[in-house]
């Protein structure tokens, strides 16, 4: 029952796995970063678990609030997705069975508690959601081997809606004028979102096709990748909601330089 519930929709062929097209530092660099989208996929379970509190407090569309809850669910299983590919290329060893811990969350003491769950939603789905289904998007592209593949398939199927709810939750407050606290925040949350995987791509390795087919992406493509997220996706969106970017332009050009 257990293992069943962590299955992902998306069959994915686990075996054979072959690696043989990596050197032995690039299978490592490769299921370093496996291991590593394994934590931020299980942090994510916590944030969508206190989002789902959150709008459940304040209200709002039920569709919403089952697709927030729902999210919390997709998290663990893409936890246990990023394992099992960690464990493909790093060994049983390398990687943790198990995780604990919970993201460190802003708690934006001078908001009400309205103001507050639209910027957790605008910051973990708008901005972090929506900048890991476009990355996503990049590595499917890239990726050849069979197994990583389909594993990045299933993950992104999920992330895309992980990023609409948000938009959609958007969307709603904008049409009630409930945007009240967002503008002055923008630049923070690009800052703490798009800023920090821009720092994050900025140390990784150089594009490798070899190491693309299983999921990666190096430096120069995953840079390109986050900016084209805020340039193409994220701050149009915001201003075909009308949310107020004019405190925000000089950190959005900061990010696109």
């Amino acid at each position: 029952m257990t293992a069943a519930l962590l299955e992902p929709r998306r069959s994915i062929p686990w075996e054979p796995f072959d690696v043989g097209a990596l050197s032995s530092d690039a299978r490592s660099v490769v299921g370093d970063t496996w291991r590593e989208r394994m934590k931020q996929e299980h942090l994510a379970v916590g944030a969508f678990a206190l989002l789902a509190q959150e709008l459940a407090e304040v209200g709002c569309d039920p569709v919403v609030l089952s697709l927030v809850t729902r999210a919390a669910n997709d998290e663990v299983r893409h936890a246990e997705v990023c394992r099992r590919m960690a464990v493909a290329l790093l060994g049983d060893a390398e990687v943790p069975a198990r995780l604990h811990g919970f993201p460190k969350v802003p708690q934006h003491p001078q908001s009400s508690r309205e103001e507050r769950v639209l910027l957790h939603v605008v910051e973990m789905c708008c901005l972090s959601e929506t900048i890991t289904g476009v990355y996503f998007t990049e590595m499917v592209g890239r990726a050849t081997q069979p197994t990583a593949r389909a594993a990045l398939e299933s993950l992104l199927e999920d992330e895309i809606d992980h990023g609409r709810v948000g938009w959609a939750y958007l969307s709603t407050r904008a049409q009630d004028a409930r945007l009240d606290g967002l503008a002055a925040a923008v630049p923070a949350l690009l800052e703490r979102t798009v800023g920090r995987a821009l720092r994050q791509a900025e140390g990784s390795h150089e594009d490798d096709a070899a190491m693309e087919s299983y999921g990666w992406l190096g430096r120069t493509t995953a840079l390109a990748t986050i900016r084209r997220a805020l340039r193409d996706v994220i701050v149009p969106g915001f201003e075909t909601l009308g949310v107020d970017l004019s405190a925000a332009r000089a950190t959005i050009d900061k990010l696109l330089t």
